[in-house]
């Protein structure tokens, strides 16, 4: 993996295109670092050993809480076959998507980048030509095939292999052909509200009373109202008074809320801003390759909303609670997901690879449909 590079806080005089570019940086940026408003479900990080996968300690479970709901419709897990890993097609080709850039964004539940599941997946998707930004979120319990593991929980790919192993789980089971990742943990997340001053966001009483009783986020009451990154860290945790397909559409909205107030940033304070960015982030993108990835999203989102897409929503997909696995999001057909999302990205003509066949014949014979 690359290493990380920090941006040197230093006071100086620049020119107003340079400061421009700065701020289309920062503003941008988070796109990419603001997806820390993922949902910190653990308190101990999951252990990796050397550079290689390495299973055996790893605990892939997560029960559900007696008062979750539980899909009756969801199919059972065949674990015999679940475990089966499949031979590699060596001739696969991903689907390049014409006119589109995809790049995976991750949170991390760990204090670090080499432990932890990702429990907030996005891919962020950018094509110049049609003036489009798109976040795609996944919820972090989806079932699906990893490299040396078998099926299990794509959150638990990068616990096992980092972030070569995350990508590679999302390139083979959504035929997206990733050009980068960039890593993120929970740290940065207060640090980027606070330093922008608060985060305006409507709550429920339902969501402003757990956030005090589960997070101590105490004092809250359900309206519009400003949110300091304390709070905003506990908005994004809620998950248990609906289901994580909600989590995730509050992930987003704490996301634009955060875009926002650091559009109205001062100078200063975007250097503040870029000494946590950086900091906290891993990546394996070159510094000069993302500004220039941030200067075009930047020029996109001053014309174009940014769009929020949906890989796996409750509407094609089942919860359930088996075994070993915990809690899983299983969705009712592989293919039919990654056909989806190729049409809400006005892609044409999509063909699916022959390794996403593959993976996806296997897991209706492991979930018996």
């Amino acid at each position: 993996m690359a290493e990380k590079t920090p941006v040197k806080n230093k006071r100086k005089k620049v020119s107003n295109k340079s400061r421009n570019i700065l701020i289309a940086l920062l503003a941008v940026l988070l796109v990419l670092i603001a997806i820390v408003v993922f949902i910190l479900t653990r308190t101990k990080p999951d252990p990796r050993s050397g550079q290689d996968p390495d299973f055996s300690n790893i605990d892939f479970s997560d029960d559900l809480d007696e008062d979750e709901t539980i899909d009756p419709e969801a199919p059972t897990v065949d674990m015999e076959k679940a475990e089966q890993l499949l031979d590699p097609i060596e001739d696969n080709e991903l689907t390049k998507d014409e006119g589109w850039l995809h790049y995976l964004l991750l949170g991390v539940d760990g204090t670090n980048y080499k432990s932890g599941r990702s429990d907030a997946l996005i891919v962020l998707s950018v094509n110049k030509e049609e003036q489009r930004v798109a976040l795609s979120s996944i919820p972090r319990d989806t079932f699906v095939y990893v490299e040396g593991k078998g099926f299990s929980k794509i959150n638990g790919a990068y616990a096992a292999g980092g972030a070569d192993l995350a990508v590679k789980a999302f390139e083979e089971n959504f035929d997206i052909d990733i050009e980068n990742y960039f890593v993120v943990n929970f740290d940065s997340l207060p640090k980027i509200v606070d330093l922008a001053g608060g985060v305006t966001l409507t709550l429920t009483d339902a969501e402003a009373q757990h956030m005090g009783d589960q997070y101590a986020a105490w004092g809250l009451e359900g309206g519009t109202q400003k949110l300091n990154g304390k709070e905003v860290l506990a908005y994004c945790r809620v998950r248990k008074i609906d289901s994580d397909y909600k989590r995730n559409d509050r992930q987003f909205k704490a996301l634009l809320a955060i875009y926002e107030a650091v559009k109205k940033m001062s100078y200063d304070q975007y250097v503040g801003l870029a000494k946590i960015a950086f900091d906290e982030m891993y990546t394996d993108m070159m510094v000069g390759n993302m500004l220039v990835l941030l200067k075009d999203v930047m020029d996109i989102c001053s014309v174009s909303e940014i769009e929020h897409l949906k890989l796996v929503d409750s509407d094609h997909s089942r919860a359930g609670n088996f075994g070993k696995y915990g809690s899983i999001v299983m969705m009712d057909n592989l293919i039919d997901t990654v056909v989806r999302w190729r049409e809400a990205l006005g892609i044409e003509d999509y063909t699916p690879s022959k390794r996403v066949e593959q993976i996806s014949k296997h897991m209706d014979d492991t979930l018996g449909r």
